[in-house]
């Protein structure tokens, strides 16, 4: 366990319980009493937690600024924040905890809401926050991250500061409003450069009906392509419904985009998210071919991908760090709202969680084989 991991779990029993003690903390964690005293210490530095016999306590009133760049002594101990997010079942989970995590460090309350992917609800969500004093929010809009002038209109208006989450605006209307996601483009880049370096010449991609994430992962494929001098063969940014929504729609859609691959030789894929790279490995052994032998596919998300029937090579998004990183900023913010601070725009690079779905590639099958193979239509 890191430094850093143990200070948030430190942090969050003292305010679950209003103190902590060096042995049961040290037994709890798996490390040294030496160690957690080392810990705790640190954390008492900081401002965080205050000595007392046997461990520590959450301080009696909160630490006064100080000067310096540690910006734990830079935010408001006491802050509550709102959290809101379109999901939390599915990818958002991993933004959660990292945004308790920072917050446990921080001294800071996180309170959550849903808006489903409605906008409305969204806006009624803010509203309700704002109502019960919240001292800045972290938004992951339900809409896609398209510069819509309603949508910036409706972010600078808000009175306490903004942090967008797994999001972010374009122009100069929204040059103020600041946001910490991950590099979905790059993201994409780095899984078709891994089926590049495993010797496929034309990898094609395909994303989510509408999804936020489809714009950038389409456009780092494209970016891809170019830089390394392939192509797709052909077969397009395909987009594919959602099966919550449309289970048929999502089945003939993932069918046809197989059947594409196969008629252009193309032999890889980049696909988001877990559930569609999944469905396309059924798919794939449904008309007799092997993955990763005749098909090669790299998952987007990582929620689920080593679940599939065939363990799946997937880009992670660094979830829990965009949640970790959005709530420092919020809070840098909090702290320093005039022009003290400059705006900060971050994305963070996703990582490559290699599986058994991209072997080395072989040479492209017969073209008539994927039919006349059992099972095959």
């Amino acid at each position: 366990m890191l430094a850093i991991e143990r200070y948030e779990a430190i942090m969050q029993a003292a305010q679950s319980q209003g103190w902590v003690r060096v042995t049961d903390m040290a037994q709890r964690l798996g490390v040294s009493t030496v160690t957690m005293r080392r810990d705790i210490g640190a954390l008492v530095d900081r401002g965080l937690l205050e000595r007392v016999y046997g461990g520590a306590s959450i301080p009696s009133r909160a630490p006064a600024p100080k000067r310096g760049g540690d910006q734990a002594r830079r935010t408001r101990h006491g802050a509550t924040i709102g959290l809101v997010v379109p999901s939390s079942t599915y990818y958002y989970p991993g933004v959660i905890r990292g945004a308790e995590s920072a917050a446990g460090v921080l001294g800071v309350r996180v309170v959550l809401a849903v808006s489903h992917y409605n906008r409305e609800l969204e806006c009624q969500q803010v509203a309700r926050l704002l109502r019960a004093g919240v001292d800045g929010l972290l938004i992951a809009t339900a809409d896609p991250p398209d510069p819509d002038p309603a949508v910036i209109d409706w972010l600078t208006g808000i009175d306490v500061p903004v942090v967008l989450v797994e999001r972010s605006l374009a122009g100069p209307a929204a040059a103020r409003i600041e946001y910490v996601r991950s590099d979905h483009a790059a993201g994409a880049e780095m899984a078709v450069e891994h089926l590049v370096s495993a010797g496929h010449p034309r990898v094609a991609a395909a994303a989510g009906l509408r999804s936020p994430t489809a714009r950038w992962l389409f456009d780092g494929h494209t970016a891809a392509l170019a830089r390394l001098g392939i192509t797709d063969g052909g077969v397009g940014h395909t987009e594919l419904p959602r099966t919550d929504l449309d289970p048929l729609g999502n089945a003939e859609a993932i069918g046809s985009l197989v059947d594409r691959c196969l008629a252009a030789g193309v032999r890889a894929l980049v696909v988001h998210a877990d559930s569609n790279a999944a469905a396309i490995v059924h798919t794939a052994a449904e008309r007799g071919l092997d993955v990763p032998g005749d098909l090669a596919i790299v998952a987007y998300d990582d929620e689920a991908a080593a679940l599939a029937e065939v363990p799946l090579t997937a880009v992670a998004p660094p979830k829990f760090d965009v949640g970790r990183t959005a709530v420092e900023t919020l809070m840098l913010r909090i702290s320093s709202p005039g022009d003290d601070v400059a705006t900060r725009r971050m994305s963070l690079l996703p990582g490559l969680v290699v599986r058994s779905s991209c072997g080395t590639a072989r040479e492209p099958l017969p073209l008539s084989l994927p039919f006349d193979r059992p099972g095959g239509r």
